[in-house]
């Protein structure tokens, strides 16, 4: 994902969507303030950008993405965009001015009052509003001059947008282009299977590592050790009281109430939904057989056992009980509409045809308390559980605070002190699992001290953090067996590469795929209704490179000019062939594509409007951005 935002940093698309995150951001403090007498973070044109906008600015993003731990953005990429769209929005407001564009009082106030944040039962409540800008630091008037720079700036994107229009060929040419899809037959080198033909030294190995030690770096990690309170350890002791139950039972009554219900039997005659007509009228005149026998009298389970095509005929035709909303509608109207001990007509739905049974009839009504006795035990049992651990993890977390150890604390409320492994961000707490709010609080637990309770499956936890182990890079010695297995495979995937490239050269003499193949003793595959969106192929794999190159081959050049690598394995492939698009879709696409492309046309065009405006602008950074490209 990283390397994925790294390369489509210059996205127009991306950036359009950064500058709208950033916008909300604004919405909450960032504005521009006189030249001399803050330290800067860039200007523009005489207009400043200061650091401590700035960093208020960066650490909302980030935080933006704090969840999403090694998968988030790099800090330099954040902090590099972040200015970079301050400084896209200053831009945006001096072209307002140079424009004459304004936002009145009126315009002003409507946004404001219009705002979520500041409105109690869908109307704006100005104490509301003045309470959460004084939590936030801001007075008023700051923040309506920064609401309405916000307001500017969008007016320039609404007309930059307002010039951009996608014509109906392009939508249709777009269409094609993501409809079209291709056959391709392939040979696949398998790595795997070379690994035989490798030889590795010692010294093999240590030259390979000290090549590639980042690759086996150890991440940052926590041990601690830990106390699970979980509500299932308590719940055998609890008996819920009569009029725990009866008060459970009053308060909860519409919990209790069943619907109408049948239990049925039937007989299925299968019909492929594109069956032909004849087909049907077989199938039909089957159940219609079958249905004279069942109203004669014989007897419906057995014939269901004998006859029925559904995976229920080993039960006689047993559907159980069942409500309404569960069959399809033909069936349920059927099945609702007899009386027990009735058989149907033939009933027609996508699967085929029935004939149903109706056993039971079970009509709408109120549990009593004593049908309802096992369920209410058991969330009475449940509540009161988790209220039990709530009390003790609470009272033994006050006792850690106050210097008790764990193992005392545990041995007082009779747990096991739990000790894994260190463990980092994402990774599982040892033979406990995932358990991400502990590792997320574990990381913000100083060593040696006593954490926060953590409430998340199986209850409640409580920890003790022992100590940090900081990322590192392991001796040989410890990951030799990884380290081989990496080098191995990698010199037997360039074996297979370059069995692929000798083959391939034959391929590109005579282009025969099969007759080549059969000489080479080699298995021909094939990956078929492959399309353009995405990188995966079936029953290939993703190979981007391969992909894109498939897409411009021809029936007079069939043959890939490359061996293409698809994980370990080399790929040699020629085109079965091309599929065009199937035009009788496109008017049911036609408009969702059509606002794809214009979001994305109108994204676009604000991006190099916001790129024009940096290319005759003067700007420059402060002493922390020394070296960023303005055009980033």
């Amino acid at each position: 994902m990283l390397d994925a935002m790294r390369k489509s940093a210059d996205s127009p698309v991306l950036k359009a969507a950064f500058l709208a995150i950033i916008l909300v951001f604004l919405f909450w403090g960032v504005g521009t303030v006189g030249i001399h007498h803050v330290e800067m973070a860039a200007s523009v044109n005489d207009e400043v950008i200061s650091q401590r906008q700035f960093e208020r600015l960066y650490q909302r993003v980030a935080a933006a993405y704090q969840n999403m731990g090694p998968q988030a953005p790099p800090v330099e990429f954040l902090r590099t965009q972040a200015l970079n769209q301050l400084i896209d929005v200053e831009l945006l407001n001096q072209e307002a001015d140079r424009l004459g564009l304004t936002v009145d009082e009126s315009e002003l106030r409507s946004a404001i009052a219009a705002s979520p944040d500041f409105q109690r039962d869908g109307h704006f409540d100005r104490d509301l509003y003045v309470q959460l800008l004084q939590q936030n630091g801001y007075k008023p008037s700051d923040f309506e001059e920064m609401q309405r720079r916000r307001m500017l700036a969008g007016k320039v994107q609404e007309l930059v947008r307002s010039g951009v229009h996608v014509s109906d060929q392009e939508v249709r040419d777009r269409f094609r282009y993501e409809n079209e899809r291709l056959n391709l037959r392939f040979v696949r080198f398998l790595a795997s299977q070379l690994l035989s033909d490798v030889t590795v030294t010692d010294e093999d190995l240590a030259a390979y590592f000290a090549q590639n030690q980042e690759k086996y770096r150890q991440p940052d990690r926590v041990r601690v050790k830990l106390l699970d309170f979980r509500p299932q350890d308590f719940a055998d002791k609890i008996t819920p009281s009569e009029t725990d139950i009866q008060a459970y039972y009053e308060s909860n009554r519409e919990n209790y109430r069943r619907p109408e219900e049948v239990r049925a039997r039937h007989i299925l005659f299968k019909v492929d939904p594109q069956a032909s007509a004849d087909d049907k009228a077989a199938a039909r005149k089957q159940a219609e057989e079958v249905l004279a026998q069942a109203k004669g009298g014989a007897d419906f389970a057995e014939l269901a056992k004998q006859r029925s095509q559904d995976s229920t005929a080993s039960n006689g035709g047993d559907l159980g009980k069942f409500g309404r909303g569960v069959m399809t509608p033909t069936f349920e109207n059927a099945a609702f509409a007899l009386e027990a001990g009735q058989v149907s007509d033939v009933v027609e739905s996508p699967f085929g045809f029935h004939i149903i049974k109706l056993e039971e009839k079970f009509p709408e009504h109120m549990q009593t308390i004593d049908e309802a006795r096992p369920a209410i035990v058991e969330a009475i049992k449940t509540q009161q559980a988790r209220q039990v651990a709530l009390e003790k993890v609470e009272a033994a977390h006050e006792q850690l605070l106050d210097g008790k150890d764990l193992a005392t604390v545990a041995n007082e409320f009779e747990l096991k002190v739990e000790a894994p492994p260190p463990f980092g961000r994402g990774e599982a707490v040892g033979s406990l699992g995932p358990r991400p709010e502990l590792t997320k609080q574990a990381f913000l637990t100083d060593a040696g001290e006593v954490g926060e309770i953590v409430t998340e499956p199986p209850g409640y936890t409580l920890f003790t953090v022992e100590e940090f182990v900081p990322s590192a890079i392991p001796d040989l010695a410890k990951v030799r067996s990884q380290v081989e297995a990496d080098l191995r495979l990698q010199r037997a995937s360039e074996i297979a590469k370059k069995r692929a490239e000798e083959v391939l050269a034959k391929l590109k003499e005579k282009p025969d795929l099969d007759a080549l193949a059969h000489l080479e003793n080699l298995s021909v595959e094939e990956s078929t209704q492959i399309g353009r969106m995405g990188p995966y192929m079936p029953n290939l794999g993703s190979a981007p490179d391969l992909k894109d190159a498939a897409f411009r081959l021809t029936a007079a050049a069939p043959v890939l000019s490359n061996a293409y690598m698809v994980g370990p394995d080399a790929v040699i492939a020629v085109l079965g062939d091309k599929v065009a698009a199937d035009e009788s879709r496109f008017d049911s696409q036609k408009t969702a594509l059509q606002t794809q492309l214009q979001q994305r046309a109108e994204a676009a065009a604000v991006q190099r409007f916001v790129e024009q405006l940096k290319t005759q602008a003067q700007i420059e950074y402060g002493p922390a951005f020394r070296g960023v490209n303005a055009a980033s």
